[in-house]
């Protein structure tokens, strides 16, 4: 099954608007395939996201053991700073809510006594999730590539500006929740060249 490439990275010595940044992450982007797209982060702007659709883990791993790996992400590492990386299965991109104007992008560790009492409380709150969301998706994910005994959810939510998501069915099910929301570099660089 296809898998989600979800990983943050730290800008170096550029500004999130410079076109160089985007041209470099375009040339990935057409190398690899992988239908990216990039976010930048509200809170932290000196983060950026990348969400990438990778035919299955296996795929990317063997790009990032190959000599192919340092030849196409070689020419922007003076730009930017590996953060981290996970993985969750996808079946499209069309499943994220990539429409939406701000996406809050989710990681919520869950200890293993806790993942019936999550999964119970995310069921119960999705349809108030989506509500609020409307008319952008909601993708509720697993990460697929967690150490053995942990758990970890990945929630994309859109949202038309920076929401205040509210977890409250959820507390007590989670060990620790990361929220950033991010917006879309190449829809704002589109719009910045229309006036």
């Amino acid at each position: 099954m296809p898998v989600l490439e979800v990983t943050q990275l730290r800008l170096r010595g550029v500004d999130v608007t410079d076109l160089r940044l985007l041209d470099a992450l375009s040339t990935v982007r057409s190398t690899l395939k992988t239908n990216s797209r990039f976010y930048a982060c509200i809170e932290e702007p000196d983060l950026i996201y990348i969400l990438g659709l990778w035919p299955d883990l296996d795929a990317h791993h063997a790009f990032l053991a190959s000599p192919a790996r340092d030849e196409v992400l070689g020419p922007q590492e003076d730009m930017l700073e590996f953060r981290w990386t996970v993985h969750a299965e996808l079946d499209a991109m069309s499943s994220l809510p990539l429409d939406a104007p701000v996406i809050a992008i989710t990681r919520l560790s869950i200890s293993d006594d806790a993942v019936d009492a999550y999964h119970g409380a995310l069921t119960e709150d999705r349809y108030t999730l989506i509500e609020a969301t409307r008319p952008f998706n909601v993708a509720h994910l697993w990460r697929c590539d967690a150490e053995p005994g942990r758990h970890e959810a990945l929630l994309f939510t859109g949202w038309e500006m920076r929401a205040s998501t509210a977890y409250a069915a959820m507390r007590g099910k989670y060990d620790s929740i990361h929220v950033h929301h991010v917006w879309n570099m190449e829809a704002a660089a589109a719009n910045k060249s229309h006036t």
